[in-house]
């Protein structure tokens, strides 16, 4: 998706969530791992700090993972639910300022909240998605939610998609380096929401579409939306977990109304709300930026 600043906000507030945001990607790129007590090749390139603590992340020190010269292995268990593990390789320093400028690259730098929430989410909800098939939108170099879906679900199909070749080839790296025989089939493929050519031939084929923290870039909104219409099959579900960061919630939402019936919950899970209310006892937390909301799309 392109960058693009949030039109309906006063420039003041443009200015501070673009701040924010590329604050925390600056971190990461920089490896600023001081503030995490950890060594260059451990686990702060690859997971954001605001991140709430609902799976467990190990580095992998097989001799399998070390030969990856460009990529960094780390492990992502459950607390609550120890069948579910998953290897989950990370691009480390793949990506420059300039090359995130104009793209919404920012899914191949870190796991963000939204991502991590929604997973966490469809693994505690896993009945949602039973007999369906699925799809995410902008997943990033990770699409932890796919893989949660295809781990602990029954779902026919899931599809891992992303605007970004890199970050789909990471992905399917993912795939390779699990254990998915036992559950449903899972496939990675570009996806660009603004290149209809992409997703010409999922007209209405998909019951579920998953989608985490992809809303904050403006010049995408709209096509987002209609290709959420376009390739949802009739009354099939959308689920999206996004903060509101100023307006950019409202403003897609307000892009919905008339498509979908609209469902938005901000308290939505017991363990994200406590790991929430802890988080709102630090003067760092930026509850706006940061706490992903639940919404839940229904095609009309």
């Amino acid at each position: 998706m392109d960058h693009g600043e949030e039109k309906s906000l006063c420039p003041e507030s443009n200015q501070l969530i673009a701040r924010t945001r590329w604050k925390l990607l600056a971190k990461v790129l920089h490896k600023t791992n001081a503030e995490n007590g950890q060594s260059s090749s451990q686990l702060a390139p690859t997971t954001s700090r605001e991140l709430y603590g609902l799976f467990e992340w190990h580095v992998l020190e097989s001799n399998r993972f070390w030969k990856d010269t460009t990529g960094q292995w780390l492990q992502c268990c459950s607390f609550n639910y120890p069948h579910f593990s998953l290897n989950v390789r990370f691009l480390i320093n793949q990506f420059s300022i300039n090359e995130l400028t104009g793209f919404n690259n920012t899914g191949n730098v870190c796991v963000w909240p939204s991502e991590e929430v929604l997973a966490y989410y469809c693994m505690k909800n896993n009945y949602v998605f039973k007999q369906k098939t699925v799809l995410e939108l902008g997943g990033g170099m990770t699409c932890l939610a796919s893989f949660a879906v295809a781990k602990t679900s029954d779902a026919t199909l899931v599809a891992c998609t992303d605007g970004n070749p890199a970050s789909v080839e990471n992905v399917k790296r993912i795939i390779q380096h699990n254990n998915l025989s036992s559950t449903c089939p899972i496939t990675a493929q570009v996806l660009d929401w603004k290149n209809e050519s992409s997703f010409k031939d999922m007209e209405s084929m998909w019951d579920v579409i998953l989608c985490a923290d992809c809303l904050f870039f403006d010049d995408g909104r709209q096509a987002l939306v209609d290709t959420m219409q376009r390739i949802t099959t009739r009354n099939g579900l959308i689920l999206i977990m996004a903060p509101r960061r100023g307006r950019t919630l409202d403003a897609f939402l307000e892009l919905c109304h008339g498509k979908f019936d609209i469902y938005l919950e901000e308290e939505f899970d017991d363990d994200v709300t406590l790991s929430h209310q802890k988080k709102l006892l630090s003067p760092d937390y930026n509850s706006d930026h940061n706490y992903p909301l639940l919404v839940q799309l229904k095609k009309r």
